[in-house]
């Protein structure tokens, strides 16, 4: 009878230890899976968040700049608006404060649609202004978008061709976003007039008189010229604005708050992994060690009929290469099951930056995930059946 039939008849035999260490490096292989996942999906998500948020200052109405945050992150449906004479405000600065390029945005949030079961945010871009989003909306589409058409994110229902219908009224789909693992991904975005027109369509919903000229404005994008800070840039708007219900807020700050956020998660997510590899290595030394006294005659029997120690080394470890496989397999699997029912779920919940690593990506951490599971059962095995070789076969006889 070979090694590998002895080794699979012990499996059989000494299931309930056999399953203790299958489910060991199982939970192993799954978080080491997940927790890969999790922190290259975060570290994904914040690259694509700095190659996005292209402006240096982000001007709110005071007492809204958490919301950006949430919109941003989450995509979550908010509708305000500046004070009409902010954008006038702004434009006086330009010179004194070395601003280089002024963009508006609209935000508009809808109570239901036609693509969703859920409030959509609508974000109304000035094309002729616009130095954040038009540039890669244009990547879905080969045209500026038209009057009364639409770009989808990538969580949102909808193709190209397809037609929508917010506040009664009909937009043709133009082009898709792909994921970015921000708030864009639930979004819709949509040309200035096309907005303007869903505000005056909005006034039956919102209950309160919404003017239909374009002049809406939600946020206000600065660029600066090269040389000046973001940050004192700020501040000085602030200083001067505030009281007439103005609030700038500087995206690198709003970027490094992000960041910090990340690598807090990321250093959990690392602390987790490692004491879970140093948990199951104890765990499988134990069981193995624990398991030697039941099997000392299985041993002896075995170095009777002529098994050298070395013989004795190699079964022990074909069980635990056994087990490492079998725990390994399934731990895989169920992880890749998790990530994919509940990348989005993660993404909610952390109201971070979340983009998901392509496919070759995943094929590499599967492989790592696996092939970590299995030298760790292999390594944390080894103890015990080098521990087992030398037991003295005498001993065990007259035992």
């Amino acid at each position: 009878m070979s090694l590998r039939e002895i080794a699979r008849k012990n499996f059989q035999r000494q299931w309930g230890r056999s399953f203790c260490l299958v489910i060991v490096i199982m939970l192993l292989s799954f978080f080491l899976f997940i927790g890969s996942v999790l922190s290259l999906s975060l570290s994904n998500g914040a690259e694509s968040m700095a190659n996005r948020l292209g402006a240096d200052v982000m001007i709110v109405p005071e007492g809204y700049d958490p919301h950006v945050g949430s919109i941003l992150l989450a995509g979550s449906p908010s509708t305000f608006y500046l004070p009409d004479y902010t954008l006038n405000e702004i434009e006086n600065l330009k010179n004194e404060l070395g601003i280089d390029l002024i963009s508006p945005q609209t935000f508009l949030a809808t109570l239901r649609a036609s693509c969703c079961s859920y409030p959509i945010q609508i974000l109304g871009i000035d094309y002729d202004s616009d130095f954040i989003i038009g540039s890669w909306l244009e990547e879905s589409i080969y045209h500026s978008l038209r009057d009364d058409e639409i770009i989808v994110g990538y969580h949102v229902s909808g193709w190209p061709g397809d037609v929508i219908k917010f506040f009664n009224r009909d937009l043709k789909v133009a082009g898709r976003l792909e994921q970015t693992g921000m708030g864009f991904d639930s979004m819709v975005f949509t040309n200035r007039n096309t907005i303007a027109k869903l505000s005056k369509e909005a006034e039956k919903f919102a209950g309160k008189p919404m003017r239909n000229d374009g002049s809406l404005t939600s946020v206000i994008m600065l660029k600066l010229k090269p040389g000046n800070d973001a940050v004192a840039v700020t501040g000085e708007i602030n200083r001067r604005l505030s009281s007439k219900g103005i609030y700038a807020l500087s995206s690198k700050k709003f970027v490094n708050n992000i960041g910090d956020s990340l690598k807090t998660v990321s250093l959990i997510i690392k602390s987790v992994i490692i004491f879970l590899w140093l948990i199951s290595m104890i765990i499988i030394v134990l069981i193995f060690a624990l398991s030697l006294s039941e099997r000392k005659k299985e041993f002896g029997i075995l170095r009777t009929i002529g098994a050298t120690r070395g013989k004795l080394i190699k079964l022990c470890l074909t069980e635990i290469l056994m087990i490492s496989f079998y725990g390994a397999v399934a731990g895989i699997i169920i992880a890749n099951v998790v990530t994919a029912i509940g990348n989005s779920f993660v993404s909610d919940a952390l109201h971070l930056p979340f983009l998901m690593p392509n496919l070759k990506i995943l094929i590499y951490l599967v492989i790592f995930s696996f092939s970590a599971s299995i030298l760790t059962g292999i390594f944390a095995g080894s103890f015990a059946a080098f521990k087992a070789s030398r037991l003295d076969i005498h001993e065990i006889m007259r035992g």
